[in-house]
């Protein structure tokens, strides 16, 4: 799953090197979260994961070239089979497939794969708006943004006022869903698209989410 950190100079004649006889192998990562219930979301998550402005973005504070390349579908990844470094290491790799477990999700930026390429959503999950934010809390990049900016972690965003009495939840360990920083005004964001669609909007109510996956297959003959 890490396969967008990986020197494909190295690992694909590796992986010719290892790999048995009719054996394959599959590296494979998964993409931006999207909102299947609520589409116009869609644009608002590509903003704050892969925007410019280092102010209202985590875009600027990922590790590149690795999140380029998992925000490319791992479109980036050299076809092995025609590459003459891994053709001389025990015959190379007979056979390469890509596949895109995305629906919908497909990168528009990107070239369209053809039609047999694409496959059905499999990777999603059903979760509270409050459990959404504890995700974007463990995005890599807002440590960055934080140690740039400390003082985002004092700010205040006063939408959704019914948070701070409906938002407490029973269990100590739950996720605390006070405070105004990026990551919290992205989420009310968010929050406010599902809201003006007519959804589903309070800490603890479902919002669906789901994950493109990116699938390499590379066979040895």
């Amino acid at each position: 799953q890490a396969g967008h950190w990986f020197n494909w100079e190295k690992v694909w004649p590796e992986i010719s090197r290892v790999l048995r006889r009719n054996g394959t192998a599959a590296i494979w990562t998964y993409g931006e979260m999207r909102l299947p219930e609520y589409p116009t979301t869609t644009s608002l998550i590509t903003a704050y994961a892969q925007g410019k402005d280092p102010l209202k973005s985590l875009g600027p504070y990922f590790e590149r070239p690795g999140r380029t390349i998992l925000e490319n579908m791992l479109t980036d990844v050299p076809d092995p089979t025609f590459m003459e470094n891994v053709t001389k290491v025990r015959g190379g790799l007979s056979h390469f497939e890509r596949r895109y477990f995305a629906g919908l999700h497909f990168p528009t930026h990107l070239p369209q794969p053809s039609p047999h390429q694409i496959k059905d959503v499999e990777m999603r999950l059903s979760m509270r708006w409050r459990d959404v934010l504890g995700y974007l809390r463990t995005w890599s990049p807002l440590h960055n943004f934080h140690e740039r900016f400390p003082e985002d972690l004092n700010r205040v965003d006063e939408r959704f006022p019914e948070d701070k009495t409906l938002g407490t939840s029973s269990s100590p360990d739950d996720i605390d869903v006070s405070g105004g920083d990026i990551a919290v005004r992205f989420w009310k964001d968010l929050r406010e698209e599902a809201k003006e669609r007519g959804g589903k909007y309070g800490v603890d109510d479902p919002v669906l989410v789901e994950w493109p996956i990116a699938l390499l297959l590379a066979r040895k003959a």
